[in-house]
């Protein structure tokens, strides 16, 4: 009799430490899986970002308004259907006499946020990335290119 009566006392044990422990492994299952979400999703924007950038930078474009145009098509494609872990995506390109700037904006999905929000407040769940790249100078580039050569003759 003494020995059921200690079966069932640790079958009891094991029941009670299952139902503290899996919710927690459950959780931390979870957030280990949005975690892989989100830096696939930062580094697809990154480099999203600086293609794009790079994409209008070259030098057949004469106007600033074809750069920019180049490079809006390219942020937009780059990331089209993408990203697993962002909602709200917006994308800002400006470029100038130098170079062209793309700017990636979006909220993060990130899994109880609302939960979290409740008892941490100034919660900031935006990512903003941006990358520039300079514009090319086909005259200028010649010109280095001949002193370069220049220097290395001597």
């Amino acid at each position: 009799m003494f020995s059921s009566i200690k079966k069932r006392s640790e079958a009891a044990y094991f029941t009670v430490e299952a139902a503290l422990i899996l919710p927690m492994v459950m959780l931390f299952t979870v957030m280990m899986i949005f975690l892989a979400f989100y830096s696939y999703d930062r580094c697809v924007m990154e480099h999203s970002a600086y293609e794009s950038a790079l994409r209008g930078t070259s030098s057949h474009f004469r106007t600033a308004g074809e750069a920019e145009s180049a490079a809006r098509t390219a942020a937009a494609r780059l990331v089209e259907g993408k990203l697993f872990a962002m909602h709200d995506f917006s994308y800002d390109v400006s470029v100038d006499a130098g170079s062209v700037t793309v700017t990636y904006h979006c909220v993060v999905n990130m899994p109880l946020v609302t939960w979290l929000g409740e008892y941490v407040s100034g919660i900031d769940m935006t990512l903003d990335i941006s990358r520039s790249a300079k514009r090319l100078r086909p005259a200028r580039t010649i010109r280095s290119c001949r002193i370069l050569n220049g220097l290395i003759a001597q």
